[in-house]
């Protein structure tokens, strides 16, 4: 494997021609003798130590200047300890340092306006990355399996946070994001599991899907005002979530949202919401009350499946239609009022909701149901109040007739 663990001389000592690149004191180019310009590029080993580029090499007495570092230039050189880049740099490669599992500060040079996609991905005990103020964009993945940085601070001039950017950063626990920003994209903080508080500025308009699914130390989080939509499985596994502050523009809370959040143990919904996907709080176990605005027309199926803990439900005066498995596995669940406006309830909507024993309704038409959409114990236990003079519509429709105690219901 190719040693290079002194600092390495700005002046060119060793040269040698190895097909189409220069070799300059263990160093790999690609030269361009007429513009003066090399190009760090990737060589026939691996780089180990520490490394140093310097500014310039001279070639056939033609000084050429490095201003570029090739993409995949020093992939997967796990030896290397550290790298020191020249102002000279105005350019850097995807995948650059991609898998230096042992390099652990770098500084960015100052004429370096983008930091290109997967950049350290996987360096594994970078700890300290100092960037230059005027930086105006980073790609994507670009400290993605950072499993040691702690601590980041973005440049103010950053304006959006792409995907993947810090996803599997175990250990990431402070992150400051500059008020400029306005879209983060999906799994930037996935798996962050360090990470137990974070706030985005107000500017904030966009966010990605699976934003911190995994982030099993996050506590609590305010939505900014300019999110209109909670996306597909933002805190999906956040077991440790307690708190989230919803802004009034939310509209949509998108598939498996909530998913898995065991800690969460109540959410305000406004009247803005008009739309909860699938599964948007399915096996949220500590979530004891759900109050559902008032412009849901439909509960997607799973919406709060084993939702275990659940007391509660206020059903939306608007109601169409519960989807299959809405609301299985809520075992507290003990009474249930149907709106008039209901006009189906799926497959096992209510299946494994033992304590569920009384439901009412003002409704003359019986809702449509399934054979299973309650569970046997509510069927046979439970008592269905019905508003009086309907009681008979119950009896004779063909899935209602099942449940054994179905009783006029005069409401106060």
């Amino acid at each position: 494997m190719l040693a290079l663990i002194a600092s390495l001389s700005v002046n060119a000592i060793d040269i040698k021609i190895k097909k189409d690149k220069t070799v300059v004191d263990g160093i790999f180019y690609n030269v361009n003798l007429k513009k003066q310009q090399a190009v760090v590029v990737r060589g026939q080993e691996a780089y180990v130590g520490d490394i140093v580029i310097p500014e310039k090499i001279t070639v056939d007495s033609v000084t050429c200047y490095i201003e570029e570092i090739g993409s995949g230039a020093f992939k997967n050189c796990p030896g290397m300890t550290s790298v020191s880049l020249p102002s000279t740099i105005s350019k850097i490669g995807s995948s650059a340092f991609e898998g230096c599992a042992s390099l652990n500060e770098v500084s960015i040079p100052y004429r370096i306006q983008e930091l290109p996609s997967d950049l350290f991905k996987d360096c594994t005990s970078l700890t300290v990355v100092n960037l230059p103020e005027n930086l105006k964009k980073i790609s994507t993945g670009v400290f993605q399996g950072c499993k040691s940085l702690m601590d980041f601070e973005f440049p103010t001039s950053i304006t959006e946070i792409p995907s993947n950017t810090f996803k599997d950063c175990s250990e990431l626990r402070n992150v400051v994001i500059p008020t400029g920003v306005k879209k983060i994209g999906g799994n930037a903080f996935q798996n962050c599991s360090s990470l137990q508080y974070i706030e985005f500025p107000t500017g904030v308009s966009s966010l990605g899907g699976n934003l911190f699914e995994g982030c099993t130390s996050l506590q609590e989080f305010r939505f900014p005002s300019g999110v209109t939509i909670i996306p597909a499985d933002m805190f999906k596994g956040c077991v440790e979530l307690k708190n989230v502050d919803l802004s009034n523009s939310i509209t949509k809370i998108d598939n498996e949202a909530f998913a898995n959040c065991s800690s969460l143990e109540s959410i305000e919904l406004s009247n803005s919401v008009s739309s909860i996907a699938k599964s948007a709080f399915e096996n949220c176990a500590s979530l004891r009350t759900a109050i559902i605005p008032n412009g849901i027309k439909e509960i997607s199926n799973d919406t709060f499946k084993g939702c275990a803990s659940l007391t509660e439900i206020n059903l939306p005066s608007a109601l169409l239609k519960i989807g299959s498995s809405a609301f299985e596995g809520c075992a507290s669940l003990t009474s249930l009022t149907l709106p008039v406006s209901l006009k189906e309830i799926g497959s096992k909507a209510f299946d494994k909701c033992t304590g569920l024993m009384d439901i009412y309704t003002n409704s003359a038409t019986p809702v449509k149901i399934s054979g299973n959409s309650f569970s046997k114990a509510t069927m046979k236990e439970g008592i269905v109040h019905v508003k009086k003079g309907f009681t008979n519509n119950y009896n004779l429709d063909k899935q209602w007739k099942a449940f054994l105690n179905i009783i006029n219901w005069e409401q106060k």
